[in-house]
């Protein structure tokens, strides 16, 4: 996504840049995405395509470490031993710490 938002900013008919993506529908996204590319210029176009081909490419194997801490996590949250926070609390707790 951030690349998408780098692109775009610098795009002259930018529509996007006042939209807060945070807890959009995904129908909504695709919807706004859409009228980009249908008006988008070839260059555009071209670099889109390059971050979306770019990014079906990559791998995204886990290490055996990252593995291990993604289990340790997940097995936390099932348990419903995680706990969560605003970004503003977890800031207040690490300087606090």
């Amino acid at each position: 996504m951030g690349w998408f938002l780098f692109i775009h900013l610098r795009n002259p008919y930018n529509e996007l840049n006042s939209i807060n993506f945070e807890g959009m529908e995904n129908s909504v996204l695709k919807e706004k995405l859409h009228q980009v590319v249908d008006s988008a210029d070839p260059k555009l176009l071209e670099i889109l395509f390059s971050v979306v081909s770019e990014f079906k490419e990559s791998n995204y194997e886990l290490t055996s470490g990252q593995q291990a801490e993604l289990k340790r996590r997940l097995d936390l949250f099932d348990a419903g031993m995680m706990k969560f926070g605003t970004w503003d609390e977890m800031i207040s707790r690490i300087e606090s710490e």
